[in-house]
């Protein structure tokens, strides 16, 4: 058993030293921020991204660094990588807000039928996890709710277990769809910030196509298509193109 342990104990060493290693860096990075060292601040943000210790404050953060700098683009990216991860955080849909006016295209989205924008709007209320959570929890109360429906002395109550059953079931099953699509939209990567201060998006996928409209850095899209290096893209309005694809990043 003591060898056991012990090669546990070394195992765990390299994780224990890389969660040691993330801290410092995290509170490094804070503290760069909080002495106005914002440069400095976002490489290491950028560091702690790129070693996969990603979360809702590491691109909220960093999002304020690029803020600060007047990298409106990469701050607008990052606020976007935190509101999927935390969606109902408000200081990050004021930040967001705040730097989508401070960039050139003010595009102005198509109006939703008021149904649909009404789902979204549900949708979002809660993150992945809380949504999948709740699903858990109405389909535990469903299978409680149906052993008193097996099990129950009288009609009443198992009449009113059943119902109740019935509910808690729909719910759940609900909550684990709206849980699933939220998911798939999150790993999705289809939505992108335009990262090139000015680009041409033209009628076809080619550096000779069409002009149709210009874009400017910081303005979001969404990419329907790939051909070679050239994207298709849509803006909120409905308008649709191609540009280079090295001319935007995925949120």
């Amino acid at each position: 058993m003591k060898k056991i342990a012990i090669v546990f104990c070394a195992a765990m060493l390299p994780l224990i030293a890389c969660a040691q290693a993330a801290d410092t860096a995290w509170q490094k990075a804070n503290m760069l921020y909080s002495e106005g060292k914002y440069a400095e601040a976002s490489e290491v943000y950028l560091q702690l991204e790129k070693s996969g210790k990603v979360n809702a404050a590491l691109f909220y953060n960093a999002g304020s660094s690029f803020y600060k700098q007047g990298e409106m683009a990469k701050a607008i990216l990052y606020y976007e990588r935190a509101l999927r991860l935390a969606p109902d955080d408000e200081d990050i849909r004021y930040n967001l807000e705040l730097s989508n006016l401070q960039i050139v295209d003010k595009i102005e989205p198509i109006e939703q039928f008021f149904i649909v924008a009404w789902i979204q709007a549900f949708c979002g209320i809660f993150g992945v996890d809380t949504w999948g959570a709740i699903g858990i929890a109405l389909f535990t109360v469903t299978l409680m709710l149906a052993l008193i429906v097996v099990f129950g002395r009288t009609p009443a109550r198992k009449k009113v277990s059943f119902a109740f059953a019935i509910a808690c079931l729909c719910l759940s099953l609900a909550s684990t769809y709206v849980a699933v699509h939220e998911k798939r939209h999150l790993n999705s990567h289809s939505e992108a910030i335009v990262y090139a201060p000015v680009t041409s998006v033209k009628a076809s996928p080619d550096a000779g196509g069409v002009d149709l409209f210009v874009l400017h850095e910081g303005t979001k899209v969404v990419a329907l298509e790939t051909i070679g290096s050239w994207k298709k893209v849509k803006t909120a309005d409905g308008n649709q193109g191609w540009l280079p694809a090295n001319t935007i990043e995925s949120i």
